[in-house]
């Protein structure tokens, strides 16, 4: 094998060591936790998990029937490399979910706020692991994927109003007491799950104000191969002319910015603000 094809397969290799890891620990969280509290999930495993209370056909296999039209439609709208390795996810986490589905058995916990706690942030890590790998576990993510592409709708929009829908299902099916209990399930899911996926590797934007623009931008340029815009602007109080320096970098890139503006202006007025969205060199675009 090449050098080239060696360092493919490690890089294939430790991608999906840690998809399955993520696989595994959400199924914990859902048969582990939710499923024997009767609480739902989100997305596609949360309809999935109520039509298994009702029918009692196995949640692995329910998962893998509705998600069928959804990667149809993901066939027809998304980079095929993308729907063809969360075809694969789903299939490895329908059948997960399905050898699974009776380990709640082993998990003796009769307490359903901690049923509810520790099943949403389980199924967050997991999930938050399978985004960090850049890839999906299908279902609702594949939906949001191209309402993205087509429509800008934040992929964060299309689950919450997924898990809506869901929870109004549930709380006809299994009463609102069950309902509000998904509904803090939900809420720890969605927290851990941006936390793991986006952990210092979030985007940020930074505006530096200083007499010493040319030299911090050439600093920024050099050392961390990132783009800087200058940015005419004019004192408020002075009438001075000046430079800003606008910059956008990955969040733990920030501290380095911070100590090159002020290696060289110890004055300097320093922004960072938070970013939704940014394409273009040195970032990698992300449907999720």
């Amino acid at each position: 094998m090449s050098k080239i094809n060696k360092v493919i397969g490690k890089d294939i290799f430790f991608r999906y060591s840690i998809i399955l890891t993520g696989m595994i620990i959400s199924s914990i969280g859902i048969n582990g936790f939710i499923r024997p509290a009767h609480l739902l999930s989100g997305g596609v495993t949360g309809l999935a998990t109520m039509l298994n209370y009702i029918t009692n056909i196995n949640v692995g296999l329910l998962t893998f029937l509705i998600n069928i039209p959804i990667f149809v439609l993901g066939f027809i709208y998304l980079e095929k490399d993308f729907c063809i390795t969360s075809l694969i996810n789903m299939v490895l986490f329908s059948f997960i979910l399905g050898i699974t589905q009776d380990i709640g058995t082993y998990i003796n916990i009769d307490d359903i706020l901690l049923q509810s706690a520790y099943g949403g942030i389980l199924c967050g890590v997991g999930v938050g692991l399978t985004f960090r790998a850049k890839s999906s576990q299908g279902g609702t993510d594949i939906i949001g994927a191209i309402l993205k592409i087509k429509r800008n709708i934040p992929v964060k929009n299309t689950a919450l109003a997924a898990n809506v829908a869901i929870v109004l299902c549930g709380s006809f099916l299994f009463g609102m007491h069950l309902a509000l209990y998904t509904l803090i399930s939900m809420f720890l899911n969605a927290q851990t799950m941006a936390v793991v996926k986006d952990a210092f590797f979030d985007e940020k934007s930074v505006m530096v104000f200083t007499k010493k623009s040319e030299e911090i931008a050439d600093d920024i340029m050099k050392n961390l191969d990132r783009g800087v815009t200058f940015l005419d602007a004019e004192g408020g109080y002075t009438h001075e002319k000046k430079k800003i320096i606008y910059c956008v970098a990955l969040s733990k890139e920030i501290p380095k910015i911070k100590e090159i503006a002020l290696k060289y202006d110890n004055r300097a007025f320093i922004s960072v603000n938070d970013v939704n969205e940014v394409k273009g060199k040195g970032f990698k675009e992300r449907y999720l």
